[in-house]
């Protein structure tokens, strides 16, 4: 029994140094106090953070392609098609990124890129899809938003197949299209709503009805770099919009590539809308053309360079 004064001082010392340490050390403090004892002593109290709201879903059906995130830091490389699951409407609302960042375009040494302009056609459309599945190529269709309208399931047959998808504008009529850039990006912003719509993603890539030369202004330029898309034109003219025969459309191909500065990035416009049955003829000589000499067929992404 003599033994328990002594025992008490030293359990109280202990408390005492304890209660000293707890004083001393923030982190414990914090351990054992709520958000107002924080508060108190000056400390920051503890705030319990959530990921910030985002629409930011894949497409049931999604397929092996790179899709953007909300604010993309740097663009995918490879090929493989490119979407975004965010049109610019959306992007404006929930204010994520509108411009891209700069990436470094692809040259190989012998490098193609099969481009068909005006579909979806129910005519010209379907059998052209045949003839690349059955030489496992892919391509880049830009669709007009009124076709996809009237032929919803070929562009979704054209995604699913891995292709890749550009806007080609909504009724590809010029003196509508090219008023003003706005009246340009107002077409391509309705026909990324019908994309999506069908596929659950729209495309960053654009091809003006005609080409860029001469219909666009620097101002056109720069909307379409502000907003984010990437305009592609073409350096390989198959003649298909002359209503030419199949063997005059290889040959005038076969005529542009004797010019081997085009080789590592020759981009092949060809049609795919009414009327253009002789590009579906041509097409398996084009193929052949291209395999013979060891090209890479490619898809239109980030990664393409400017035709010229």
């Amino acid at each position: 029994m003599k033994n328990k004064p002594e025992f008490f001082l030293i359990v109280c010392g202990l408390s005492a140094v304890c209660l000293i340490i707890l004083a001393s050390s923030p982190l414990a403090l914090l351990a054992f106090s709520n958000n107002d004892t924080a508060a108190a002593v000056g400390l920051p109290a503890y705030q319990e953070s959530f990921p910030a709201e985002s629409n930011y879903t894949l497409p049931n059906d999604a397929v092996d392609a790179y899709y953007l995130n909300e604010n993309p830091e740097y663009l995918p490389a490879g090929n493989k098609p490119v979407y975004d699951v965010f049109t610019v409407t959306e992007r404006q609302h929930q204010g994520l990124a509108l411009g891209l960042p700069p990436v470094t375009p692809y040259y190989g040494t012998k490098v193609v890129y099969l481009t068909f302009d005006d579909g979806p056609d129910l005519e010209n459309t379907p059998p052209i899809l045949d003839i690349l599945k059955k030489h496992n190529i892919k391509a880049t269709f830009f669709v007009v938003g009124s076709q996809i309208e009237k032929h919803p399931e070929i562009l979704r047959r054209i995604y699913q197949e891995g292709h890749a998808i550009g806007n080609h504008s909504y009724n590809h009529v010029y003196r509508e299209l090219y008023q003003s850039a706005n009246s340009y990006v107002s077409q391509l912003r309705h026909t990324d709503e019908i994309i999506k719509q069908v596929t659950g993603v729209r495309s960053r890539i654009s091809r003006a009805p005609g080409g860029s030369a001469g219909s666009f202004t620097k101002e056109y330029w720069e909307t379409l770099s502000r907003l984010g898309y990437v305009e592609i034109g073409w350096n390989i003219s198959s003649g298909d919009a002359s209503r030419e025969k199949a063997g005059q459309i290889m040959r005038n191909i076969a005529s542009q590539m004797e010019s081997k500065h085009l080789w590592s990035h020759a981009i092949v416009l060809m049609h795919d809308g009414r009327g253009h049955s002789e590009t579906v003829k041509a097409l398996p000589a084009i193929i052949k053309f291209y395999q013979d000499r060891h090209f890479e067929f490619r898809v239109v992404n980030f990664e393409t360079p400017p035709p010229w």
